[in-house]
């Protein structure tokens, strides 16, 4: 009887349940221990026995509750380490990229000829001047600017004596369309 002295509340409620008693709520562990040792079928060895079962059964889950508790706030450690260090890489992108919009990179004056060209004519090939700015050329090149649209008519008339008539005409059709007549 000394053993029921010794186990917790919890547990000689269990063991009180176990064994069929009513038990209420408000019951001291004395209260207890008198509701176990009265009843008509006590026997202290099957009663000792379930209790040691009963507070081994407590002590392991509370083990195992501690043992999850640990795994649950090692995983939290590893997600917040995790996240610390994508906040950390992102930071660094960051500061990088700060870096790279602050460093000036030098400005080429780059006008798409190099600094020793000179324009080389292929009528004349004198050096100086490009083909439509020579004075040998005697082709009328238009204006680099001008934009003008061209028709060419072919006709069975015009084929039988192989001539083309070529006409420049300002209209709102657009400098890359042709059209052909046959």
């Amino acid at each position: 009887m000394a053993y029921l002295g010794k186990a917790r509340k919890e547990d000689l409620r269990l063991l009180a349940e176990e064994l069929n008693l009513n038990v209420g709520d408000n019951m001291k562990i004395s209260d207890l221990s008198k509701l176990i040792t009265t009843h008509l079928g006590y026997d202290e060895e099957f009663s000792k026995n379930q209790l040691t079962i009963i507070i081994e059964n407590r002590k392991l889950r509370q083990q195992q509750e501690i043992e999850n508790r640990r795994l649950r706030e090692q995983q939290e450690m590893v997600l917040k380490q995790q996240e610390f260090e994508k906040e950390n890489q992102r930071l660094d992108r960051e500061f990088q990229l700060e870096k790279l919009r602050k460093t000036k990179l030098p400005v080429e004056s780059n006008t798409g000829t190099s600094r020793g060209f000179n324009p080389k004519c292929f009528i004349c090939e004198n050096v100086g001047h490009l083909a439509r700015e020579c004075p040998k050329n005697t082709r009328k090149t238009p204006p680099r600017n001008a934009r003008s649209n061209t028709i060419t008519a072919k006709g069975t008339e015009l084929e039988s004596t192989k001539k083309v008539v070529t006409a420049s005409l300002n209209t709102s059709l657009r400098s890359h369309q042709h059209k052909e007549w046959n």
